[in-house]
């Protein structure tokens, strides 16, 4: 426990479309670079990082088919709090859910909704078109697996779905010091199980 992770250097990070060239997203399609690294035969993990209220969550990149930017959800009857609503997405109904009411996270009273961002799952991974309501999306980002803290979520509440946590060094800002930005990493499969959505994902 406790292992640093090394800052993702600037050729393991990819720069798809819909994305700065440093790794920050803006809404579009997403193209999933291979999770490995060929030279040094590290197994390297990609994710999305976003924002949920103060905290940064990832999730795989490979479970992410694109980032799109908010639009009118309309809300369907008699579903649960955290199923937000549905959205016509170029012509496709598209479910939203909003994973902040789904992990019990406050909703700060500084939060515009219509600045907030759906990134939009891959289908191989849910039954129908799905999008998780997020506060803003910042960046694809490559780490070492073995700089990833599993222990810790080891302790955590099973509902909880998070897969480890992702120490990722940046330099504070007028300093030459570095310090660890926490990253929380979340199993979207495993939610989308609980919530039934995931495909072929019943319990056992």
């Amino acid at each position: 426990m406790g292992k640093s992770v090394r800052p993702a250097r600037e050729e393991e990070v990819s720069s798809p479309p819909g994305t700065t060239p440093e790794g920050e997203i803006s809404p579009g399609r997403i193209d999933r670079s291979s999770g490995g690294d060929k030279n040094s035969g590290k197994e390297l993990l990609q994710v999305v990082e976003f924002l949920l209220g103060r905290e940064r969550y990832a999730v795989d990149l490979f479970d992410v088919k694109e980032v799109v930017e908010y639009t009118t959800i309309t809300k369907l009857p008699n579903t649960a709090s955290y199923m937000r609503g549905i959205i016509d997405l170029r012509g496709e109904i598209t479910t939203i859910i909003d994973l902040k009411e789904r992990l019990r996270i406050p909703t700060g009273p500084d939060i515009d909704e219509e600045n907030c961002r759906i990134i939009v799952l891959d289908e191989k991974i849910t039954k129908a078109k799905t999008g998780i309501m997020v506060d803003d999306v910042l960046s694809v980002s490559t780490f070492d697996r073995n700089d990833i803290d599993s222990t810790s979520a080891a302790d955590v509440d099973d509902d909880s779905a998070i897969l480890g946590i992702i120490k990722k060094k940046v330099k504070e800002k007028e300093k030459e010091q570095e310090k660890n930005e926490l990253i929380i990493w979340i199993d979207v499969k495993h939610l989308l199980r609980d919530m039934d959505i995931g495909e072929g994902m019943t319990a056992a």
